[in-house]
């Protein structure tokens, strides 16, 4: 698989940088012909031509061409996604960022809380035909005290942000409803592109909320999160939750929202309170509940890659490692729609999709699947993307 990786990402590109990502006609667009390819169509690899006619991807073959590429056997697939990352922001250095996700083949990147006004400072560069496209909640929901407070007090700390960088910009801290009504219209006039909210042991959120201990390990109570998500669905706008347990994906499922940030125990430790792994385990109840409600489940499983499996912590890999298969056995049972997601500041899918593809859950198919299918899917919802097909009219196919 990691040779793989490598090559369907140069694969991707040689075509890609034919074809409009918007789906727009390029200008004195030519009748391109790509030879001798493996193309990717969602199971298997199929050896064929494709041709790029207006931009338009089709597999009938022309009389006439004005290019032809020569693939030479390579693998093509369409563009990978990264649905759970934080880095496309001013603080970080995003022309190199930009340049690593083309190279890696990742064109669409789904970042779940931002400043909004970090937003309008890296605009001009993405969500164009040269670059990555991106979607943005902007602020999340949560408690006052709650995830992500902590990084606006450490961003503060740094001198990067200032107080008015938090409450009201990089997060919306609510309590009850009448808040909730305050800050709504607030946060609608940053024209996000979908909502973010906050689980952080929803099943012990009285004993948290007003509790100072738990500062950045705390977040909204289910009741919140439904009419967070009434609000939300009458704007037409998603819902995205973060969670860590295995209640929180529970009452996420109750609430109906439309994406599940993170799986249960993506993160096992750091809160003020010890946890034991049976506290991150989905039940099945839960996994059918997910299936049934189309919920899209983005992973961030990658962190636990980074314990050394024949260090210290051996013990701690194998019990994450062990946590991980056999939630995503479960997901995959049930047909839980997957999505790659790493929330890796510095890094994007590539760690994560090597990560799954150790736990032996998933073939390369179905991995694939999830990375360029289900992924984009999610991140974009109303395109026409992540699969390799004959378009009868000039769509965003890639």
């Amino acid at each position: 698989m990691r040779v793989a990786i490598a090559t369907l990402a140069v694969s991707l590109l040689a075509v890609s940088s034919s074809l409009q990502i918007d789906g727009t006609h390029p200008k004195e667009s030519k009748r391109i012909a790509f030879k001798n390819g493996q193309w990717f169509d969602g199971h298997a690899f199929k050896r064929k031509d494709g041709y790029a006619v207006n931009g338009v991807l089709t597999f009938h073959r022309l009389a006439q061409v004005d290019e032809s590429v020569d693939l030479n056997g390579q693998f093509v697939v369409p563009p990978f996604g990264e649905a759970h990352n934080h880095n496309v922001e001013p603080l970080n250095k995003v022309d190199e960022l930009i340049k690593r996700y083309i190279e890696h083949g990742i064109f669409y990147v789904k970042n779940p809380n931002n400043l909004p006004s970090g937003r309008d400072q890296v605009a001009a560069k993405i969500n164009r035909p040269d670059s990555i496209d991106v979607t943005f909640s902007n602020g999340g929901f949560t408690v006052a005290g709650g995830h992500p407070a902590e990084i606006v007090k450490r961003n503060i700390d740094r001198g990067f942000w200032t107080e008015a960088d938090g409450d009201g910009a990089f997060y919306y801290a609510v309590a009850n409803e009448a808040e909730l009504d305050r800050k709504w219209p607030q946060f609608l006039q940053t024209k996000p592109d979908f909502v973010k909210t906050y689980l952080l042991f929803s099943d012990d959120y009285k004993a948290r909320k007003d509790d100072p201990k738990y500062f950045g390990w705390k977040g909204l109570g289910p009741v919140l999160l439904k009419a967070i998500l009434i609000r939300a669905h009458a704007a037409g706008l998603r819902v995205s939750t973060h969670i860590e347990s295995a209640a929180d994906f529970h009452a996420a499922l109750a609430a109906g929202v439309d994406e599940v940030n993170h799986m249960p125990g993506f993160r096992t430790s750091g809160d003020a309170k010890t946890h034991v792994m049976s506290e991150f385990e989905i039940s099945e109840s839960d996994a059918q509940a997910a299936f049934r409600q189309g919920t899209f489940v983005v992973t961030t499983l990658g962190d636990a890659a980074a314990i050394d499996p024949k260090g210290a912590d051996a013990n701690l890999r194998s019990e994450r490692d062990n946590l991980n298969r056999r939630n995503l056995q479960l997901l995959k049972k049930y047909q839980v729609k997957l999505a790659l997601g790493s929330d890796s500041y510095r890094s994007d899918t590539v760690p994560e999709a090597l990560y799954i593809e150790s736990l032996h859950v998933f073939d390369n198919s179905d991995l694939l699947t999830m990375w360029c299918t289900t992924t984009a899917n999610t991140i974009f919802p109303k395109r026409l993307i992540g699969s390799l097909r004959k378009a009868t009219k000039p769509v965003s196919w890639c």
